[in-house]
């Protein structure tokens, strides 16, 4: 005997593309959510490698600064900056200079 098969109520159906649309919904909504959390993981690596990035500017420019302020307000750090630094010496010296053999 062949079975017949039962015609599907309304309900049944309805409920089946409710389902149907909910799953595409669930997994479009999904995708987005996993998108976004890429994107923020990236963003917060980019922020981390700036921030050190920065730290490093700072940490520079203080001690470019510190520099700066000893040649201004220390005579003889300025001299012996110039005399290393620049070869100067005094009009009374005389520079001896000699090469590594």
């Amino acid at each position: 005997m062949l079975k017949r098969e039962k015609p599907l109520k309304p309900e049944r159906v309805i409920l089946l593309m409710l389902s149907g649309a909910l799953l595409i919904l669930v997994i479009f909504f999904g995708s987005i959510l996993l998108q976004t959390q890429r994107e923020l993981s990236q963003f917060q690596e980019r922020e981390a490698r700036l921030e050190a990035k920065l730290r490093q500017a700072e940490l520079e420019f203080n001690q470019k600064e510190g520099y700066l302020g000893r040649l201004v307000e220390d005579p003889e750090f300025l001299e012996r900056v110039a005399r290393d630094r620049l070869g100067y010496t005094r009009p009374d010296e005389i520079l001896f200079r000699f090469t590594p053999e």
